[in-house]
């Protein structure tokens, strides 16, 4: 006979703080990018960033119509509870978030694709770490969860299944956050969005508003 006599439809706190990184980022980017054409920069477009969540082949996006980089990918690599979490209920919990920067120099082979690509991810990388290394969202706007965060790597590389044709360089930010598991969540960007958030159950693509 089963226990438990309830729907278990809630999300881990380790979900939440994922989905919220990665509404910080849509919210913020879009911001930049609407900036950035007010301001009349010739590269407005490199500050128009997609944002995506749990989305390891972004490249598989790529088409004759269409051209999602740059774009940064939000997912969960490990989470661990911490020493000392003696409590049934709650753990002191420490995750591994990747932030996946992508982004290309065009969509057709060219002698410099390789270095505008590198360049333009480590643009967008930039923004990347601006946005979430903010004093505002030192809590990632968790308090009471999330006790703390950081940004502990910046990795650069090629995607595995990147193409001749698509120059794609990936800057990975590995994103370590500190927060206590099973303590109920009742505020944050995701409550103040209400059900204006939605994540594409197709490809993990964030949008807002």
């Amino acid at each position: 006979m089963a226990e438990i006599n309830e729907l278990l439809s809630t999300p881990d706190n380790i979900e939440t703080i994922r989905d919220t990184v990665a509404a910080i980022l849509a919210i913020e980017l879009e911001h930049q990018h609407e900036l950035a054409v007010e301001a009349g920069d010739v590269n407005a477009r490199d500050y128009d960033v997609g944002v995506y969540v749990e989305n390891d082949d972004p490249i598989q996006q790529v088409n004759a119509d269409s051209n999602p980089f740059p774009l940064v990918n939000v997912s969960i690599d490990a989470t661990d509870s911490d020493k000392g979490s003696t409590t049934v209920n709650k753990h002191n919990m420490t995750t591994k978030i990747m932030l996946d920067v992508y982004a290309t120099g065009n969509t057709s082979s060219s002698e410099d694709a390789g270095t505008k690509a590198s360049l333009k991810a480590w643009k967008t990388a930039r923004l990347v770490r601006n946005i979430i290394g903010a004093e505002p969202y030192t809590y990632l706007s968790l308090q009471g969860v999330v006790t703390g965060r950081d940004m502990t790597s910046f990795q650069a590389g090629e995607p595995a299944n990147s193409t001749s044709a698509i120059r794609v360089k990936m800057i990975r930010i590995t994103l370590e956050v500190t927060y206590i598991e099973d303590v109920a969540i009742t505020g944050g960007v995701l409550y103040e969005l209400g059900g204006t958030l939605t994540i594409s159950d197709k490809d993990g693509h964030v949008f807002v508003g």
